[in-house]
């Protein structure tokens, strides 16, 4: 059954040289691609509309193509592939395939003489009846991320693969780990409030890295590379030349520049960083080395799949069509209503202000609401309803979500989405409540610290008052001169108290 999702245009794919001149048989394959990737300049795999996917493989006698029959019928989501013999792929319904060979070339193998498995195959394990949402792998070992926040990882040696092996929660203190990535010789998991937790080959125990909070980390063959929230970015390498110590090192990458995003080439070493002066930097790790060389210093105005074709024709992502089919959902549909108030029939009144909404839908999604709507407010009188108390621009965002399941507010309105935490805790809105919480956790910074401290018992947010705490002492953000009382005054009461007591601990 053919995929509803578009095909990828002609003239993208020809930014890669391998997609260049393929042959009749290429061509066609091409016609209907929705979805293809790039290894390299002789590497490459494409999924038709149809869910065929083939590979192409160019060589001095031009472009050769081959049917992967165990990927064939199977909607491929996403490849991961650090080279032509070892790659993953995730398919739209969570299963994982796996392959740890050169099916690039099989037109060229004597596959009697092969003692395993040359096609791809669903992986089991831990992963069975899970759904993948992220996978790592460089070298011998293998990350999954599955939804749910499990960690996954396996080793893969030669034509011998391992089946994958769940990291109990309790060695990630029981956080949600939202991202993943590994390098030879490290692996690391990113939770919700922004701790990394990282282990080496050798030892599978993850341990936690006192690092400024994270937004993003992504990895090479060698190198691992950690965003902060602030936009310092860091690396990590097994051995440090200058230290001599065969363990993980963290150094600052760039002691006087802001970054606002990292993007690599897993297969090709390749690391794009984003400057936050619309600045991209390219660099090139190849060879193991951890001393970059430049490969070009550009305005951010170009894609990133053509700038990765540029300077290493490789993709840093699998390549998916835009389609132009967009089937409505429920989710969709709900979430449209917010947009056109059409056939709204109740109007709240905040801070002089009126907001449309749907009576059904705020029923159906919000038990405070199911209630208000109920004989239970005797004082309910018609359809117009005076919410006090509260700040008009909170309340729409309690809406908003109920229709969309979005916070509204960006990451920097730290006290507008502390607002809504609290509005959300008031109307035992947990999920929304919970939603806050991490994304302000995932967020601290000198900035809001001390709004955070101050105010972070009045929400019973617990998770982020210990989270601002090891901030603040990790940071050295109180004065020592500071006399209790103005401490007292700056973090509040409570907040005083608890970074006391963690202090002491320290001790």
């Amino acid at each position: 059954m053919a995929s509803s999702s578009g095909i990828i245009p002609r003239d993208k794919l020809q930014i890669w040289e391998i997609f260049r001149n393929p042959g009749h048989e290429g061509e066609e394959i091409l016609k209907t691609s929705k979805l293809a990737h790039v290894v390299d300049q002789k590497h490459g795999l494409v999924v038709t509309i149809a869910d065929e996917t083939y590979s192409f493989f160019r060589d001095e006698g031009g472009c050769k193509i081959t049917r992967i029959p165990n990927l064939c019928g199977v909607r491929v989501k996403e490849f991961f592939i650090v080279n032509i013999g070892v790659g993953l792929a995730i398919a739209e319904d969570g299963s994982l395939y796996s392959w740890i060979n050169d099916f690039f070339l099989l037109q060229h193998l004597d596959t009697s003489q092969i003692s395993f498995d040359i096609d791809p195959h669903v992986v089991g394990g831990s992963l069975i009846g899970r759904k993948v949402q992220q996978v790592a792998l460089a070298g011998e070992r293998v990350m999954a991320l599955t939804v749910g926040g499990d960690v996954h990882h396996w080793v893969r040696i030669r034509d011998m693969s391992f089946e994958p092996i769940l990291i109990a929660k309790k060695n990630f203190d029981y956080q949600e780990v939202i991202s993943i990535a590994c390098s030879d010789d490290i692996s690391i998991a990113l939770t919700s409030n922004g701790e990394v937790f990282q282990w080496e080959l050798g030892n599978m125990l993850p341990q936690k890295v006192i690092v400024a909070p994270l937004r993003k980390i992504i990895g090479i063959s060698h190198i691992i590379f950690a965003l902060t929230v602030e936009g310092a970015l860091y690396s990590a390498r097994f051995y440090d030349p200058i230290s001599r110590e065969t363990k993980p090192v963290w150094t600052l990458v760039f002691e006087n520049l802001k970054s606002h995003d990292i993007t690599t080439s897993v297969s090709d070493d390749v690391v794009v960083v984003e400057l936050k002066n619309n600045i991209r930097l390219a660099f090139s790790y190849r060879g193991g080395t951890c001393d970059p060389h430049i490969l070009s210093i550009s305005p951010n105005v170009t894609s990133l799949d053509d700038l990765f074709a540029e300077i290493s024709q490789t993709t840093c992502r699998t390549i998916w069509a835009k389609s132009d089919v967009k089937p409505g959902t429920v989710e969709v549909d709900i979430a449209n209503l917010w947009g056109s108030k059409e056939n709204s029939d109740v109007t709240f009144s905040v801070e002089g202000k009126t907001i449309s909404a749907h009576k059904l839908v705020l029923t159906a999604r919000s038990e405070y609401f199911a209630k208000m709507f109920s004989n239970e407010w005797k004082e309910m009188k018609g359809s117009s309803i005076e919410i006090k108390d509260t700040r008009y621009e909170i309340f729409e965002a309690l809406l908003f979500y109920i229709y969309c399941d979005k916070v509204t507010f960006s990451k920097d309105e730290y006290e507008n989405i502390f607002g809504l935490m609290m509005l959300a805790d008031a109307h035992c809105a947990i999920k929304i409540r919970h939603e806050c919480e991490q994304i302000l956790m995932r967020n601290i910074t000198t900035e809001n610290a001390v709004f955070l401290i101050r105010n972070a018992a009045s929400a019973n947010a617990s998770d982020l008052e210990m989270n601002v705490v090891r901030f603040i002492l990790d940071n050295r953000l109180l004065d020592v001169n500071l006399s209790p009382q103005a401490a007292i005054d700056l973090l509040g009461i409570e907040g005083f108290n608890k970074v006391w007591m963690a202090a002491l601990r320290r001790l």
